[in-house]
Protein backbone atom coordinates (compact mmCIF):
# COMPACT_ATOMS: atom_id res chain seq x y z
CA UNK A 1 0.00 0.00 0.00
CA UNK A 2 1.06 3.48 -0.21
CA UNK A 3 1.91 5.46 2.68
CA UNK A 4 -0.39 8.11 2.48
CA UNK A 5 -3.38 4.75 2.36
CA UNK A 6 -2.69 3.78 5.97
CA UNK A 7 -2.29 7.26 7.17
CA UNK A 8 -5.67 7.90 5.79
CA UNK A 9 -7.24 5.84 8.45
CA UNK A 10 -5.66 7.43 11.13
CA UNK A 11 -5.06 10.84 10.34
CA UNK A 12 -7.67 11.90 7.38
CA UNK A 13 -7.99 15.61 7.38
CA UNK A 14 -4.05 16.07 7.49
CA UNK A 15 -3.92 13.57 4.30
CA UNK A 16 -6.85 15.37 2.84
CA UNK A 17 -4.72 18.53 3.24
CA UNK A 18 -1.86 17.54 1.41
CA UNK A 19 -3.77 16.99 -1.61
CA UNK A 20 -5.10 20.26 -1.39
CA UNK A 21 -8.69 19.44 0.20
CA UNK A 22 -9.13 21.50 3.48
CA UNK A 23 -12.33 20.10 5.36
CA UNK A 24 -13.68 22.19 7.96
CA UNK A 25 -13.41 20.58 11.30
CA UNK A 26 -17.19 20.90 11.68
CA UNK A 27 -17.02 18.37 8.92
CA UNK A 28 -17.11 14.40 10.47
CA UNK A 29 -14.50 12.47 8.81
CA UNK A 30 -15.53 8.72 9.07
CA UNK A 31 -12.75 6.18 7.41
CA UNK A 32 -14.21 2.78 6.00
CA UNK A 33 -12.01 0.46 4.19
CA UNK A 34 -13.00 -1.46 1.96
CA UNK A 35 -12.54 -5.28 0.67
CA UNK A 36 -13.64 -8.01 -1.88
CA UNK A 37 -16.74 -8.55 0.18
CA UNK A 38 -17.68 -4.84 1.49
CA UNK A 39 -17.95 -1.93 -0.93
CA UNK A 40 -18.23 1.44 0.38
CA UNK A 41 -20.23 4.50 -1.50
CA UNK A 42 -19.17 8.18 -0.69
CA UNK A 43 -22.21 10.50 -1.59
CA UNK A 44 -21.12 13.99 -1.94
CA UNK A 45 -23.29 16.91 -0.05
CA UNK A 46 -25.22 18.89 -1.87
CA UNK A 47 -23.94 22.48 -2.56
CA UNK A 48 -25.98 25.68 -1.07
CA UNK A 49 -28.19 26.79 -3.46
CA UNK A 50 -28.84 24.28 -6.00
CA UNK A 51 -32.12 23.42 -4.59
CA UNK A 52 -33.68 23.91 -7.53
CA UNK A 53 -31.77 22.35 -9.94
CA UNK A 54 -33.24 18.99 -11.86
CA UNK A 55 -30.88 15.89 -11.60
CA UNK A 56 -29.42 16.53 -14.81
CA UNK A 57 -28.27 19.95 -13.65
CA UNK A 58 -26.74 18.08 -10.29
CA UNK A 59 -24.81 15.50 -11.61
CA UNK A 60 -23.32 17.56 -13.95
CA UNK A 61 -21.79 18.96 -10.92
CA UNK A 62 -20.40 15.82 -9.57
CA UNK A 63 -16.73 14.70 -10.37
CA UNK A 64 -14.38 11.65 -9.32
CA UNK A 65 -13.00 13.44 -6.77
CA UNK A 66 -16.31 14.58 -4.98
CA UNK A 67 -17.48 10.58 -5.61
CA UNK A 68 -14.58 9.54 -3.78
CA UNK A 69 -14.88 12.39 -1.00
CA UNK A 70 -11.66 13.90 -1.39
CA UNK A 71 -13.20 17.23 -2.22
CA UNK A 72 -16.56 18.91 -1.98
CA UNK A 73 -19.30 19.74 -5.14
CA UNK A 74 -18.70 23.11 -6.01
CA UNK A 75 -21.61 25.48 -7.33
CA UNK A 76 -21.83 28.69 -8.30
CA UNK A 77 -25.01 29.92 -9.74
CA UNK A 78 -25.25 32.14 -13.44
CA UNK A 79 -26.89 35.19 -12.83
Amino acid sequence: LKPYRARAVYEPRAVLEEFGTHIPDDVEIVVSDSTAMVRYLVLPMRPAGTEGLSEEELSALVTRDAMIGVIPVEYQKRV
